[in-house]
């Protein structure tokens, strides 16, 4: 029988390994949003509906699905770690903006899902560390209630991830151009660490398995 420390555990494990709060999404978003011309909240809708649909489709048949597809983790975490790292330096050498980024939106015009979707929504918050730990969660016990706890720390992710954009990212918006372009290229190369970190691990896990 779980209890509810086990929902509690599970909400703030899915919080801390995705951190949505994190300074250097909340930039990246109001990056992509600015250069597509979006509104704010809808595009964080947008983002809070897309990582609770991969985060609860992971609860759901992760595993399975892994299985079935032959995709292993590590190797999704050294492709997810490359394309982090080139946002990041792309953001800090402060030059024309990545496909991931935005650039088909100069050409084309915005489209729904550049930039929020991919690298934001994934790898970013719902990133391998996020399915690996939520498809633990759900193999604590072959139960209903690791389930629903899964459910509560996708659900948790996305109502954060929605406050942080919506709103921590509008009061970011609000600082002086001057203040947004460094805070940008320190925001890129933090970016770029994650990625190299998140290539790195996937690299030593691959290979180390």
């Amino acid at each position: 029988m779980i209890d509810w420390h086990f929902y509690v555990q599970a909400a703030i494990a899915m919080f801390m390994i995705t951190s949505p709060i994190d300074p250097v999404k909340i930039l990246f978003f109001n990056t992509t949003i600015e250069r597509q011309g979006r509104k704010r909240a809808p595009a964080a809708l947008f983002v809070a509906t897309v990582v609770l649909a991969i985060l609860a489709g992971a609860a759901l048949v992760g595993r399975q699905l892994l299985d079935l597809l032959g995709i292993n983790l590590d190797a999704f975490s050294v492709v997810g770690g490359v394309v982090i790292a080139g946002m990041g330096f792309d953001m800090l050498n402060g030059g024309r903006p990545t496909r991931a980024q935005g650039r088909s939106i100069e050409d084309d015009g915005p489209s729904e899902e550049s930039g929020l979707v991919m690298p934001l929504s994934i790898p970013l918050i719902a990133g391998p560390g996020a399915i690996v730990t939520i498809i633990t969660i759900t193999s604590q016990e072959d139960s209903i209630d690791t389930l629903l706890a899964a459910f509560l720390g996708a659900a948790v992710v996305a109502v954060a991830s929605f406050v942080s954009f919506a709103y921590l990212g509008g009061l970011i918006a609000k600082l002086k151009p001057t203040a947004t372009a460094l805070l940008v290229r320190i925001g890129g190369l933090l970016l770029a660490t994650i990625g190299t970190q998140m290539l790195l691990g996937g690299l030593k896990n691959f290979f180390g398995s």
